[in-house]
């Protein structure tokens, strides 16, 4: 077939002035004068060329043209319907009216659909039957250019078919577009299937063909959308295909008028939008970052590519896979373990780090060897499964708050589509909805995670409230138990002994519980400060052990002391380094059965001091091996639990090896298998910290034996609002021979300062209406004739350290935290008037 129009009379009927050219096609000489009879009497002027048979009619339309033709059904030694189809396909397209003298309905349907214009009987051909005949098939043929004429000129695709539904006309555009031979034969273009095969997607061929063929035999108009393939890049692009039925004047069908209109950017517009919609209804649903993610994949797989995944940037920590899903679920495991083995580096060029580093989308419509090498470091990362290679992709950025922390990858396997532009938008468009849902995702997790941080923070302070109850209230029940028996009179002397005993214990085990706490909360505010100086260990290791020896007897477990004959000395603080060989030598004892033994170990290894703590108690499960020196934690922290304490000593232990610039670690086989604790301090290293103010220490384990007329004729006032300490304070001091003065206010005291004129005064801070750093200001401001210089100490309950700095700034001499032992109360005293010996021998070799 051709896909140009034929040359045409601008005439709408033979009746017109100019005269017709006719090919006249008949074997019978009789009829071929019966039909140029029958012109001349229905008046129309025509030019007849005569030809006998098919071949001779053809050899006519080789040379020259003609307005109608006028074949006989019957040619001898030929087929009318062949020869109608011949002459349709060779020479320019002419309407042509059938001739015949028998036939009946079929034969007239036949000839229709093989391309004739008309069909006449020559049994009952009159003038008028062929001039109306004529007028009407020169009518419809001009229509017909007419139309062809307007569909070259169309910007879409245009084609007709005859009555049987096969396509005999396509305009120049669906050439171009296609990319088809415009020169087919007519026999091979008529044929749907070929044509639908050549350019409709494989998908939509089943569907359009199937309503196609409903509406030929319907005779109904046809619309369907399908699409097509275009020729200059292979896209295949939505359009909407329709066609029209054209009905001669007796209502037979005769021809279908169709036009293919690009409808792909609408299509994949509402296709967008309504996958958007749907993304956002998805993506939003939960706030769970696995639910989320799987949303997103279930978005993705199998409309956008075959496989996919997300990689978040997590801090300083290298990228991680946050998600990956495929179209074959039974490969997920497969691309896991390629991105564990063979993470994409860092430095990569193309891919994942690539869009990481820029924040700019990467689209790769054909991935190469070279391009893989380039984004992943390695082609051999990617094995052998041409199902995980991809041959195109699509990386795009996922943003929050101004920077990137992850990207989305859609990739197609190397059989499979390759990605576009549009691609590339539709993806894009997809992360940004995604990155708000994973973002908010994030962003619940981390509250969840900070509600549960609260939520445990907030149940271990309920616990450790808890066991500081129960902790604070064991020795009080003690105390209070046998001091009033001792006041009843119920106890018998033999057991006076015993009860007084008891009270001192517990005594001593309430003020270890406070002296815990109270370094606890300077730990958390950063305000422990250490006294640098140079300590022998092994000095600090038998005071510990002096210390703890009563308790291991009692509980009849047995100390040993492995040490070198000369291990040197270190830089550090000598009292927190017994504190810290304390708390060891205590929760080994504490946690060792009758029986039992605790070893202690001196080394010296390449430059450190090893100090190890064993013992055969219970031991530790290696499960909680990493948790022992947390704070408030206890292997067994329920109500039945078996041994005692707060669990702060192990915490303090590392706070305080810290310090110092070394390493305390814990090993245990398991339970029943005993623990050793190895202390690691630095040898001639000045450790980590602050300086104290140059005054005396407030609290010491080492207090010296001083004679009892010590303080005979001190004048001491002491100024306390508690009457029982008031009184306390006076027995303790009277009984060593010392004069004293108390007053229940600052104000009383400052007014019995003026008339007791003391040597030295002893105040409390923590008073109604003026407390103690009033009263020590108000002291400070006197003249040196009115008591102005008078030395003075804080005893009071407020130990913290900036407890400590406050009083010192005010102008107090020393700092003393209750409770406070006797006997080191009037060490204090001694050493801030002068009358401690030491002190006094110490300054007489250093004057001599």
């Amino acid at each position: 077939m051709s896909n140009a129009p034929a040359p045409s009379r601008p005439v709408d009927g033979p009746d017109t002035e100019e005269r017709l050219k006719l090919l006249l096609v008949d074997d019978d000489e009789v009829d071929r004068l019966m039909v140029q009879r029958l012109l001349r009497q229905g008046g129309i002027a025509a030019e007849v060329v005569e030809a006998t048979s098919g071949a001779e009619a053809l050899a006519h339309l080789g040379g020259q043209s003609f307005d109608i033709i006028l074949l006989d059904f019957l040619l001898p030694g030929e087929d009318g319907l062949q020869v109608l189809r011949e002459l349709g396909r060779r020479g320019p397209r002419s309407p042509i009216i059938v001739l015949t003298g028998q036939g009946n309905e079929q034969t007239a349907v036949d000839l229709m659909k093989a391309g004739a214009s008309d069909y006449l009987s020559k049994t009952k051909l009159t003038a008028e039957h062929l001039g109306q005949s004529l007028r009407q098939s020169m009518r419809l043929h001009l229509a017909e250019q007419q139309h062809r004429a307007l569909a070259e000129a169309l910007p879409q695709i245009v084609w007709t078919a005859g009555p049987d539904g096969r396509p005999d006309y396509f305009n120049q555009r669906w050439y171009d577009y296609t990319g088809l031979r415009a020169r087919q034969s007519r026999e091979e273009t008529s044929k749907e299937r070929h044509v639908a095969r050549e350019v409709l997607h494989l998908d939509d061929i089943p569907r359009c063909l199937g309503r196609w063929s409903e509406c030929r035999q319907s005779g109904t108009p046809f619309e369907c959308e399908g699409r097509i393939r275009r020729h200059a890049d292979g896209a295949y692009r939505w359009h909407l295909i329709q066609a029209l039925p054209l009905r001669n004047a007796h209502g037979r069908l005769i021809q279908w008028l169709g036009t293919c209109t690009d409808i792909d950017d609408q299509k994949r517009a509402a296709e967008t939008l309504s996958f958007m919609a749907e993304a956002s209804t998805m993506l939003t649903a939960s706030l769970e970052m696995s639910a989320t993610l799987e949303q997103l994949a279930a978005l993705i797989l199998p409309r956008l590519g075959d496989w996919c995944a997300v990689y978040l940037l997590e801090d300083d920590a290298p990228v991680r896979q946050a998600m990956v899903a495929h179209a074959d679920p039974s490969r997920v495991p497969l691309l896991r373990e390629q991105h564990r083995a063979f993470p994409p580096p860092a430095n990569a060029l193309r891919g994942i780090s690539q869009v990481l580093r820029t924040g700019e989308a990467e689209l790769e419509p054909e991935l190469t060897d070279e391009h893989l090498q380039e984004a992943l470091g390695s082609v051999e990362a990617l094995g052998s499964d041409g199902q995980l290679r991809p041959g195109s992709w699509l990386v795009v950025p996922l943003w929050a708050q101004r920077r990137v922390f992850g990207v989305l990858q859609v990739c197609a396997s190397r059989s499979g589509r390759r990605y576009t532009a549009r691609d590339l938008e539709l993806v894009q468009e997809l992360g940004r909805r995604a990155e708000i849902a994973i973002d908010n995702a994030r962003l619940f997790e981390m509250a969840k995670a900070e509600h549960l941080v609260a939520e445990q923070a907030n149940r271990a302070k309920d616990e450790f409230l808890a066991a500081v109850s129960h902790e604070l209230r064991t020795p009080l029940m003690a105390m209070l138990g046998w001091t009033r028996m001792l006041r009843s009179g119920q106890l018998a002397p033999e057991k006076h002994a015993r009860a007084l005993e008891a009270v001192e214990r517990n005594t001593q085990v309430q003020t270890q519980l406070i002296e815990d706490l109270l370094d606890v909360s300077r730990i958390i505010t950063g305000k422990l400060r250490l006294e640098i100086q140079a300590v022998k260990p092994c000095d600090c290791i038998e005071a510990a052990l002096d210390s703890v020896r009563h308790a291991a007897e009692a509980k009849g477990v047995a100390l040993q002391f492995d040490r070198p004959p000369d291990i040197g000395s270190i830089h550090g603080d000598a009292d927190r380094i017994q504190q810290m060989v304390w708390n060891l030598l205590s929760n080994a004892i504490k946690f060792t059965p009758k029986g039992g033994q605790v070893t202690v170990r001196l080394r010296r290894e390449e430059g450190t001091v090893r100090i190890d703590v064993e013992d055969t108690g219970q031991g530790i499960p290696q499960a909680y091996l990493s948790q022992i020196f947390e704070r408030f934690w206890q292997v067994d922290g329920s109500s039945t639990r078996k041994h005692g304490g707060l669990g702060l000593g192990l915490a303090i232990v590392r706070h305080l090896t810290d310090l110092h610039g070394g390493v305390i670690e814990a090993f245990s086989e398991g339970e029943g298998q005993g623990t050793r604790f190895t202390l690691t301090l630095p040898l001639a290293k000045t450790a980590t910290g602050m300086m104290e103010l140059p005054v005396p220490a407030t609290a010491r384990l080492d207090v010296p034996h001083l004679p009892m007329t010590v303080l005979q004729g001190l004048q001491v006032l002491v100024v306390d609002d508690e009457p029982d300490a008031r009184e306390l304070l006076s027995v303790v001091l009277e009984s060593r021979g010392a004069l004293v003065v108390t007053a229940a206010s600052a104000r009383e005291g400052f007014d019995k300062l003026r008339l007791f004129r003391p040597q030295v005064v002893l105040s409390d801070i923590g008073m109604p209406g003026e407390d103690g750093y009033s009263f020590i200001r108000r002291l400070r401001a006197l003249p040196e004739d009115q008591g102005g210089h008078t030395p003075a100490i804080a005893l009071t309950a407020f130990a913290r350290m900036e407890d400590r700095t406050r009083a010192l700034l005010a102008g107090f001499q020393m700092h003393v935290p209750k409770p406070i032992d006797p006997a080191e109360l009037v060490s204090v005293l001694a050493t801030v008037t002068g009358r401690d010996p030491r002190e006094e021998a110490r300054r007489r070799g250093t004057s001599a």
